[in-house]
């Protein structure tokens, strides 16, 4: 028996002691008991170390040192816990980017310095800087295979596709690159059925033309709550798509 089916024998063992224990409390669905089962499935993530399923990927290379600036999301400069889900597994507490340039998601191996880009396929989810982002195969409701960032998950489904290029132009020390973002990360798309829409920057305008059928009540949602699209524009198109499939059962 290899080291990686060990230890998740040992800690099938120790989960169930630990289910077996909570469900002798009062209340066994406590915040103890949901504490201990995380903990549990980290501690077996980190015994596992780099023969972890999560570790099934290309070694990470990185970019030309003289491209200015970065190609990662929110322009990171260093590592980031997140979770992921990875061919089945959930992986929780990962040293992450996400590579919006090339579209790849770049883990930490345990030895803290080796990154890694997991193969894209295999990724269903994760969640990086407090946003959710999915992944889309191809002919999945007319949207091209990628990571989206899932603003909204109901019905009317929201996402927004954050990109990066690398801008050619000629400097003052000649010809220089840079990443740069497309379309100010600002590509919207609304689900409606089972095809997904592109809204463009989702202006209130666009919004409500696309929810055409319900704009009256949309309107008046909006002027009774006093929702304004300006810099808490991805909450206002949440509670406007959001309240649009209350009213749309």
């Amino acid at each position: 028996m290899n080291k990686h089916a060990l230890v998740k024998l040992i800690c099938f063992f120790a989960l169930v002691i630990t289910c077996k224990t909570a469900a002798s409390q009062p209340d066994s669905d406590s915040v103890i008991y949901k504490q201990s089962v995380f903990n549990l499935a980290s501690r077996f993530d980190h015994a596992i170390g780099e023969e972890s399923w999560l570790y099934n990927g290309y070694s990470f290379r990185g970019y030309d040192a003289g491209i200015k600036g970065t190609p990662f999301l929110e322009d990171a400069t260093g590592w980031r816990n997140g979770s992921v889900t990875y061919d089945g597994e959930t992986y929780q507490n990962v040293p992450m980017l996400y590579d919006i340039n090339a579209d790849h998601l770049i883990v930490l191996l345990d030895n803290h310095s080796s990154p890694y880009r997991l193969v894209s396929d295999k990724i269903a989810s994760f969640d990086l800087m407090t946003r959710h982002f999915i992944r889309i195969q191809d002919n999945s409701g007319g949207l091209k295979t990628g990571f989206y960032e899932q603003l909204y998950g109901g019905r009317s489904t929201v996402l927004n596709k954050w990109e990066k290029t690398i801008n050619t132009s000629r400097g003052g020390s000649g010809m220089e690159r840079i990443f740069v973002p497309i379309n100010d990360n600002k590509e919207y798309y609304i689900k409606k059925g089972d095809k997904y829409y592109s809204v463009g920057d989702a202006s209130l305008g666009t919004v409500l033309d696309f929810f055409k059928d319900k704009k009256k009540e949309l309107k008046q949602y909006i002027r009774d709550n006093k929702i304004k699209f300006n810099s808490l524009h991805d909450l206002a198109l949440v509670n406007i798509v959001t309240y649009y499939d209350q009213i749309t059962k």
